[in-house]
């Protein structure tokens, strides 16, 4: 049975509201203001809360906030007092849904409906992330984790493109994997390709397939990668290396299912769902001509960013937990508080991938059951890139803060400009002009690398 909290001053809504929930086989509990209300969260879980936005004491909106913070349950925020405002106020604060009073019943019983599943997707993703195991689950219990949970539940729900930003190492690849293990594709294949790693025309293959006798060695068909998430899903990560020409049929095979193999001129079908990752910020990828508009906005349906390690510093103790525990199976080996706080004392410019390999190599270097403070200072993990990252940051800092001064017209897409400009210079000269060279020691294709080059000449 499911447990809602109805908290209105008005006893014939709150009547109304626990009849039509215990048909539904509901337990109903019932506040008339915000305040008794979150004593009764403090002392039940609830599945649902319904909250009214005009009370006695605290105003509902006001108390949105607390609510969230005390629990993850869906708060549906109801007023018979409702403009745009409100309505925007309230799912700006991260009400799940709006309820504007007179309300009809069968709306009412889907609302709760809808918020109790995703209630059960929520708890479903923090016991997931309260024990974690070996399965590459996220972990985390901190607010900003407990919000990106809440994404991928919502997410999971829908087939709509799904973009996922954030900076490396933060665990995009595992956000598109919960994403899929959660959603009704889950049986299906989840087909993940890392498109840095091909060049502009192995890309269309791989994407699309060819049929046999397509190009010299074709000696038969092969399906490509998105006949083979038929009905699962296809995760495309580093998205922002898709050249211009392959966003144009990609886009057609998003929108119709419908593609093309590579030398075919019969069509086929695939029932897809895609999921792609960048760790460019979407404001650079809007403002730039990385991507055709039409194929950005399809592309970013829904867009989930995941938090760097340095905006979660309460989920290191978690997380340096779940490391340790899988590079032993000495269930007494732990990292002492003062341990910890060393851990918590970091930058982490690789985030939660640099975490992990502090861990691994404290646990490694380290013959104690106590993994003490000294293993953790010891470790000077990517000193020189760490150092750079520094030097990089404050350089940056002064840069912007004269650029705003300045009110310098898209600072964000200049900066990006600059930065990309200096490397690709730097790599070309250490490499004496040898691109293939400098597109690896850039981690890109080299026809990336040419058509930069190109633009680059054309700018000057």
């Amino acid at each position: 049975m499911t447990n809602a909290l109805v908290v209105d001053d008005e006893p014939a809504i709150c009547q109304c509201l626990e009849a039509l929930f215990s048909d539904l086989d509901c337990d109903v509990s019932v506040a008339a203001s915000a305040e008794n209300g979150l004593e009764l969260l403090q002392q039940s879980a609830f599945d649902v809360v319904f909250l009214d936005v005009r009370l006695p004491g605290i105003d509902g909106l006001e108390a949105l906030a607390e609510f969230q913070n005390q629990s993850v349950t869906p708060v549906v925020v109801m007023t018979a007092h409702g403009d745009l405002s409100t309505a925007v106020s309230a799912v700006e604060k991260g009400a799940f849904d709006y309820l504007p009073k007179p309300f009809e019943l069968e709306h009412v019983s889907d609302v709760f409906q809808r918020a109790v599943a995703e209630s059960m997707s929520r708890r479903n993703m923090r016991s997931k992330a309260a024990a974690p195991n070996t399965s590459g689950d996220l972990v985390g219990g901190s607010l900003v984790m407990q919000n990106l949970f809440r994404q991928i539940a919502m997410a999971a729900q829908h087939d709509a493109p799904v973009l996922i930003t954030g900076e490396s190492g933060t665990g995009k690849e595992l956000v598109a994997n919960a994403i899929h293990r959660h959603s009704a594709r889950k049986d299906h294949p989840l087909v993940v390709v890392h498109l840095a790693s091909l060049s502009e025309g192995l890309l269309e293959r791989e994407l699309f397939g060819h049929s046999a006798g397509a190009f010299t060695g074709a000696d038969q068909a092969q399906a490509g990668v998105i006949a083979q998430a038929n009905q699962g899903t296809l995760f495309l990560d580093e998205i922002g290396e898709t050249p211009k020409s392959t966003q144009v049929t990609l886009l057609r095979a998003i929108e119709s299912g419908e593609f093309y193999p590579v030398g075919s001129a019969t069509p086929e079908r695939s029932g897809f769902r895609l999921v792609a990752a960048t760790n460019v910020p979407i404001e650079v990828l809007k403002s730039s001509d990385r991507f055709r508009p039409d194929f950005f906005y399809r592309l970013a349906a829904i867009q989930i960013h995941v938090p760097p390690l340095r905006e979660r510093l309460d989920d290191i103790p978690q997380l340096a937990s779940y490391f340790l525990q899988q590079q032993t199976s000495d269930d007494s080996r732990h990292f002492t508080d003062e341990a910890i706080r060393e851990l918590q004392d970091r930058d982490y410019p690789g985030n939660v991938r640099e975490l992990r390999n502090i861990v691994i190599r404290a646990a490694s270097e380290s013959m104690e059951s106590a993994i003490g403070v000294s293993s953790i200072a010891a470790i000077k993990e990517q000193s020189s890139s760490a150092s750079t990252d520094s030097e990089l940051r404050q350089a940056t800092r002064l840069w912007a803060q004269r650029a705003l001064k300045e009110e310098l017209p898209s600072p964000i897409l200049a900066a990006s400009q600059i930065v990309e400009s200096e490397l690709i210079t730097a790599a070309m000269k250490q490499t004496n002009g040898n691109r293939s060279a400098a597109a690896q020691l850039l981690g890109i294709h080299r026809e990336t690398l040419r058509e930069k080059l190109r633009k680059m000449e054309a700018s000057r």
